[in-house]
């Protein structure tokens, strides 16, 4: 395993790797945060998720953050074991979490039986990226620092580039495979969509989707939208979706853009959800969201066996 580490490019970065599962795989760079590896490694087991786990310090985000426990902040990457270096293409999955997020329920309860019922019921071979943002449970003074992520001019872009340099190598990729970016926000995540549509290069990311999950508060969506959606939409397919919860906060926020914007909200789909929905469930739900499973718009517990 060794030599075949250093074929890859990353035995400088990453530890030696080892088995959570019979069928997970850890690739976690030395200085790397040990606990949120541990809770996903343990949320990918108990939803008998297969593939590569990669946890790595990012050097487009958050290398160095002197307001955080460890001083950086990290990225963790998940890559299904039905993703084959024959595939041309497939969805990669950017989510940005919510307000001390990057959590123990960030990766067991929300994001890994989401990402099951995606890879394994529907055997799409999508891989997540979940990027600690500056408000995260390891950081100080999250409240101050909601948006204040890629400020700088592309650096989402690099971002991206950072990371699916990563993936392609681990995952021995062929040299034009193709990266579907789909961009997640959920709750104070939405700070980090507008920051980088106003800095960081959202839309030269070239996203096939930008989801604001229950994340649309003060001018959040206004931003991202003049900033650069607005242009990007007319000559990119894109799918913008907005998860509201019934009459609060976000919803409300969106609800007077759409006013103003009535014609450009024809382009946007947005849900506005009742009970049994609340701001935790949309989060839990907003995968399946983005893939059709709720079309209806009745409330289906993806849990549920």
């Amino acid at each position: 395993m060794k030599s075949c580490i250093t074929a890859l490019g990353i035995a400088v970065l990453f530890a030696m790797p080892c088995r959570a599962a019979d069928c997970i795989t850890i690739l976690k760079h030395k200085d790397t945060n040990p606990v949120p590896v541990a809770w996903l490694a343990s949320g990918m087991i108990q939803n008998g998720i297969c593939g590569t786990l990669v946890s790595t310090p990012t050097v487009s985000s958050g290398y160095k953050d002197k307001l955080h426990k460890r001083s950086q902040r990290d990225t963790l990457i998940v890559i299904p074991d039905n993703l084959y270096p024959s595939h041309e293409s497939t969805d990669i999955i950017y989510w940005f979490h919510g307000l001390t997020g990057f959590n123990k329920r960030t990766f067991k309860v929300r994001l890994m039986p989401q990402f099951a019922w995606l890879t394994k019921s529907q055997q799409f071979p999508a891989i997540l990226v979940v990027t600690e943002m500056p408000w995260s449970k390891f950081t100080r003074t999250q409240w101050k620092r909601q948006g204040r992520v890629f400020t700088k001019p592309d650096e989402l872009l690099k971002y991206t580039r950072e990371v699916e340099g990563i993936v392609s190598r681990v995952a021995m990729l062929r040299n034009n495979f193709r990266f579907d970016r789909i961009i997640v926000g959920h709750s104070a995540g939405g700070s980090a969509i507008a920051s980088a549509a106003k800095h960081g290069g959202l839309c030269k990311t070239k996203p096939i989707g930008i989801v604001f999950s229950d994340s649309t508060y003060g001018r959040w969506f206004d931003v991202t939208w003049r900033s650069c959606v607005s242009e990007y939409s007319k000559q990119h397919p894109v799918r913008i979706m907005v998860l509201g919860q019934s009459f609060g906060r976000p919803w409300k926020c969106y609800t007077r853009w759409a006013k103003r914007h009535s014609r450009a909200c024809r382009n946007i789909e947005a849900y506005r959800l009742k009970l049994p929905w609340t701001h935790a469930k949309i989060g839990d739900n907003a995968i399946p969201f983005f893939y059709g499973r709720f079309n209806s718009r009745k409330y289906e517990n993806i849990y549920e066996k």
